[in-house]
């Protein structure tokens, strides 16, 4: 009967030691697992701060857009279809090529 609660304290002991290192390497995996889930909330942010840059890209090339469009249609389009018209009337001339005839690369016929 000794023998074996000697035994079983034995077992005890061995239990507790194997516990001892289940538990620093529970501690050790909860530690990975921290530093995965900082890592994941660091891309979300990034990701979240690309869509913010995008979006700035997206209303910035818009608004340039708009503006030459503006600038074309109130400005230039009035302007060229005057001298246009003098070169036609006054000089007998043929009228100056359009934007998107010279700028194909950059302007398109609409």
């Amino acid at each position: 009967m000794k023998q074996r609660i000697l035994q079983e304290v034995e077992q005890t002991e061995q239990e507790e030691k194997c516990l001892l290192e289940y538990k620093q390497e529970m501690d050790l995996l909860m530690q990975e697992k921290m530093a995965h889930v900082e890592e994941l909330r660091q891309i979300h942010a990034d990701i979240n701060a690309m869509e913010a840059v995008i979006k700035q890209a997206e209303e910035a090339r818009n608004k340039a857009r708009e503006t030459a469009k503006l600038i074309h249609n109130n400005d230039y389009q009035p302007l060229k279809h005057d001298i246009d018209r003098m070169r036609r009337e006054f000089l007998g001339l043929e009228r100056l090529p359009e934007l998107y005839e010279t700028e194909s690369d950059l302007i398109s016929p609409e």
